[in-house]
Parts: structure tokens; sequence; C-alpha cells
């Protein structure tokens, strides 16, 4: 199996700058979404970042020691992702397979997923299918156990939560070899949460949810698997109910410009977010 040579990456990461109180909240109901989103992307920063690639090493990084693990999990349907019938059917079940052999999970709920095709995308909220150029995280603590009571009814969450163990994993992978807009995630025990992690709370018409957006400091350690292929899936932690003392594990990612491939085809992959009771 060929398979792209080892290269560190250094780029540039559009970060948020650092506010009082690490909240921004933004009330959709009370703007036009155009101005909402200006003042999010008012907030980027950029600072220079070394990205390590970590082929050859991926055995290194665990879910539970860094947040993130690369796992080689072979799916030949991966091919008929443009199929939401064979996302349904095949693609969905096969991955909460995955999470749960990986996590000994005894159940799983996939509650989104989103395949990105486009280099960039008018659709910039929840269905936007181009690589996300922010260092984010799908939820903070607060957030997920907000989406949790979505997902399930209040009691049963709080049954889940009082019982067990509850994470939300997002599972990304590429439908073709990674060469534009690889996607990087940050061990998350580089991260001075406390100092580096800002609350930005959407307001919309049918509720509210909490997005973790990241401010830069240089102990942060970056990594990404070069030449990424669709067998070799990428499997994150955005919350975890045991860690809630400690940030709630809720890993920072970015999609980032590869100096080699700025110019190359639009990335294809997709990437599965569910909730695993433990």
């Amino acid at each position: 199996m060929a398979v792209a040579a080892t290269k560190d990456v250094n780029t540039e990461l559009a970060f948020w700058k650092r506010v009082p109180d690490q909240m921004v909240e933004v009330d959709f109901t009370k703007a036009r979404p155009e101005e909402c989103m200006a003042v999010i992307k008012g907030l980027d920063e950029k600072h220079p970042v070394q990205i390590q690639d970590i082929r050859g090493r991926e055995a290194n990084f665990t879910l539970e020691q860094n947040g993130f693990q690369y796992v080689w999990h072979d799916m030949p349907e991966i091919d008929n992702a443009a199929d939401p019938d064979c996302i349904k059917s095949t693609i969905i079940p096969q991955t909460e397979e995955l999470v749960r052999q990986l996590t000994g999970a005894t159940r799983t709920v996939t509650f989104t997923h989103r395949v990105r095709c486009f280099s960039a995308d008018e659709a910039m909220l929840a269905d936007n299918r181009a690589p996300a150029h922010s260092v984010h995280s799908d939820f903070t603590a607060v957030g997920a156990l907000r989406f949790l009571e979505s997902v399930m009814t209040g009691a049963e969450a709080d049954r889940l939560l009082t019982n067990g163990r509850v994470l939300a994993i997002n599972v990304w992978r590429p439908l073709k070899t990674i060469q534009r807009d690889p996607l990087a995630v940050c061990d998350w025990a580089t991260v001075d949460w406390q100092q580096d992690r800002i609350a930005n709370r959407l307001v919309l018409p049918g509720g509210w949810n909490e997005l973790g957006k990241y401010a830069f400091h240089p102990g942060q350690q970056w990594y990404y698997l070069g030449g990424q292929q669709p067998q070799e899936a990428l499997i994150f932690t955005q919350f975890d109910s045991q860690a809630i003392s400690a940030g709630g594990k809720t890993v920072p990612h970015t999609a980032f410009m590869h100096p080699d491939s700025v110019d190359g085809p639009a990335r294809e992959s997709i990437e599965i977010k569910m909730f695993a009771f433990l």
C-alpha cells in the first residue's frame, strides 16, 4: 500500500481572539444570518502553527490519552457515500459498530452526518459542505449536555449520565485520499481549556447550541495523518461525561491549507457524529 511521505506542515490556523468571560453569544433571532456570521468571523485571528504528521506512529495516540485515534477500518461501501440510503443502511451502522468496539460502548446513537465535497460553500451554517477552516469543537461540555437532552428525553439523559459514561464522538474519514484541506486535531493533553476555550452560544429559532472556540497558545500540539485514505478513520472526542471537571475533552480541530495542494481538487469527506453510552 503506497502512502504519502511523512511531512510536518508549517501553516496558519484561524483561532479566536481572547474575550472577556470566555463567552460569546450570537442571537440569530435578532439579526440577519450574514450579520451574525460577520460577528463570528470578526473574532478570527491567525497564528503560525506546526502540524505534525503522525504517519508511522499512529499507535502512539489514543482516544483515552489524547482525545483522538486513527483506526484502520476497511469499508467498501464508503464508495457509495453519495447515496443517502447507503449512508443510512450501511455506513452509519458499520461506523457505530466500530465505535462500540473501540470504546466498549453498549449503545450508540448517531445524531448527524455530513458529506463535504465543496472547496467553498455559500451555506455558512449547519448545511455547509465545505471544509471548516477555524479551530473549534462541536460542543462545549454545557452544549453537549444540552444537546443530549434534545436527542434523548430529559429523564433518560439524566439516567444515562448518572449510571454510566457518555461520549460524543466524531468519526471522520476522506472519501478519496486526502490532498487538499486535511483535518488537524489538537492533542487534548496540551490544551489549557480553562484559558483557551471560548464558549460560542448560538441562539436559534428552535433553541440554542453551544460550540467551542479556542484561543491560541504555543503549547498546543497539532497533528494530522499525511495522505489519509478512506480506510483510515479518524475518531475523536467531542464530549466525555467522565471528564467534565477537565473541560469535557472537547477536542479542537480544523481543516488547514497544505502548501503542496492548495490548488488541488476539493476535499471529499464524511463525518458521522454520535453519542456512545458506556
